[in-house]
């Protein structure tokens, strides 16, 4: 299906999260919500973030957009001590107002509850940006998202604090489909085991790619398959 492109003005108050569980693998147990920006049109169309966040960039309203998920997901998550986390900018990494602002809002809150998902293509060539977040803000869960392979980045980045790993869905999709990148996965893999990091498999669409990433023995996954993000909060499974 081909993208949608919004062409019509909104406001960032149109924009809702939608809560897509990462399940341990094992038991099938909730063990986090990635909390997904979704945006909803006067009539009521839903809309993806790669429909809409060309003109949030436009306008230069990363920060804006951030925060507003942020209240929504904590509002809703935090009275139920469910662990949930956002998407994260580059740009937000650098916004020092922002970072003070999310410094308040973790303070007294369990620590790991509130956790980030940050693109790992967006930080690799920039690490001290996970560092200092990580520094500033030691509760934080951090994520690094859409790993594709394993370099030297990834290592000091754990040690500072990184909680998690999730493999691009591509590379799970593929692997699943005709066993190509499992040499990939298979370093990524005994990465965190060593180091004691949550490898996440996302993308798992269906029953084959959920039995080839258990055999693999990778202990959490995401997608479809497992469940779709939920907009409506009174469907959300407790954790």
């Amino acid at each position: 299906m081909q993208p949608r492109t919004v062409v019509d003005s909104f406001s960032i108050e149109q924009i809702v999260p939608y809560f897509q569980p990462i399940y341990d693998l094992a038991n099938h147990k909730v063990v986090r919500y990635e909390c997904l920006a979704r945006l909803i049109s006067k009539d009521d169309n839903i809309y993806l973030p790669c429909e809409f966040l060309y003109i949030v960039n436009r306008e230069q309203s990363n920060a804006e957009l951030t925060k507003r998920i942020l209240q929504l997901s904590s509002a809703y998550c935090l009275p139920r001590k469910m662990p949930w986390s956002i998407n994260m900018f580059q740009t937000d990494l650098r916004d020092a107002n922002l970072i003070d602002w999310m410094q308040e809002l973790c303070s007294g809150v369990a620590s790991k509850l509130i956790g980030v998902e940050i693109a790992y293509d967006s930080i690799k060539s920039h690490p001290h940006l996970v560092t200092n977040l990580l520094h500033k803000l030691p509760n934080l869960h951090v994520t690094l998202d859409d790993i594709y392979e394993f370099d030297s980045v990834l290592e000091p980045l754990v040690e500072a604090g990184v909680k998690a790993i999730k493999l691009r869905g591509e590379l799970v999709t593929r692997y699943a489909h005709n066993g190509g990148g499992k040499h990939q996965i298979q370093e990524i893999f005994d990465f965190c085991k060593q180091s004691n990091c949550q490898l996440i498999a996302e993308h798992i669409e269906d029953d084959n790619t959920l039995d080839s990433m258990t055999s693999m023995g990778i202990g959490f996954g995401q997608g479809y398959s497992l469940s779709q993000p939920e907009g409506r909060m009174t469907n959300l499974k407790q954790i």
